[in-house]
C-alpha cells in the first residue's frame, strides 16, 4: 500500500552483509553464466521500451529450484541458501538504451533485493525509482525495496546493466511462504496465458475461480516436492 515504505534499510538484515562481502565470488559466477548462456526476454513485453531488451534467467523462481542451472552458481548458492524466507534468485539484464516502464509486483509480502553486478554509469542514465524516490545502483551494494510499490528503471548508457535479483519473504509472512509463492506463480501463469491468447480473459468468472483454485493446489504440491531437491 502507499503507506508502506518504498525502500528497506539493508542494515536491518544480517544477510545483506554476507551478500556484499561475497560480491567478488557472486559477480564472477553471474558474469560467467551470462557469457556462456542466452538469457530469456522477460515474458511481459509491454513493460519494456524496446522488445526483448530486458532479459532474465536464474536458479530459484518463487520457490521452484531450477536444478539444471545449479552447477553455474554453486558458490553463490552457498552464500544465499541460508537467507530466511528465500524464494527467488535470478539474473536481470537491462540492455543499453532501454527503460523498464512503471509497474508494480504481485505481492507486498516480499523484500525484493537488487545486488548490482555490472553498472555502466551512475545517475541519471542508470537509475532505479520506487515511489518517486530515485537511487543509483552501485556494484556490490544491496538495494532492498517493496516490489508492490510503483517502480521503474532505466539504462540509457551504451552497455548492459546487470543485477542479481533476490526475493525474500518478509519475516512477518514467512509462515505463509508456500501460499504466497503458489498465489504469485498462479498470477504470473495467468498473465502469460492472456498474452498468448487474450480471449481467455472472457472466460466466465466462475470458471476462472475453479481454474485458479486447481492451479494453486497443483503449484503448492509441486513446490513441496521440488524443495526436496534443494542442495
Amino acid at each position: 500500500t502507499l503507506e508502506e515504505e518504498a525502500y528497506y534499510d539493508p542494515r536491518k538484515f544480517s544477510w545483506t552483509k554476507d551478500l556484499e562481502d561475497n560480491i567478488d565470488t557472486i559477480r564472477y559466477e553471474v558474469l560467467e553464466y551470462i557469457k556462456k548462456n542466452e538469457l530469456k526476454p522477460y515474458f511481459n513485453k509491454s513493460l519494456v521500451s524496446k522488445p526483448n531488451q530486458w532479459k532474465t534467467n536464474g536458479l530459484l523462481f518463487w520457490g521452484y529450484f531450477i536444478r539444471k542451472n545449479y552447477s553455474n552458481f554453486k558458490e553463490t548458492w552457498t552464500v544465499i541458501k541460508g537467507i530466511p524466507g528465500l524464494v527467488s534468485f535470478s539474473i536481470s539484464v537491462l540492455e543499453p538504451g532501454t527503460v523498464i516502464k512503471t509497474h508494480n509486483g504481485d505481492t507486498n509480502a516480499i523484500i525484493r533485493v537488487h545486488l548490482p553486478i555490472s553498472v555502466p554509469e551512475g545517475l541519471p542514465n542508470c537509475s532505479f525509482t520506487v515511489a518517486n524516490e530515485t537511487r543509483a545502483w552501485e556494484v556490490g551494494k544491496t538495494i532492498l525495496f517493496n516490489d508492490a510499490q510503483k517502480h521503474w528503471a532505466q539504462n540509457l548508457s551504451s552497455e548492459k546493466r546487470v543485477v542479481l535479483l533476490i526475493d525474500v519473504i518478509r519475516p512477518e509472512f514467512v509462515h505463509q511462504k508456500l501460499e504466497i509463492c503458489s498465489k504469485v506463480l498462479n498470477g504470473l501463469g495467468w498473465q502469460w496465458q492472456t498474452q498468448l491468447n487474450p480471449k481467455v480473459r472472457s472466460i466466465p468468472m466462475a470458471i476462472k475461480k475453479v481454474w485458479w483454485s486447481l492451479s494453486r493446489w497443483t503449484i503448492r504440491n509441486v513446490l513441496r516436492v521440488n524443495c526436496l531437491i534443494w542442495p
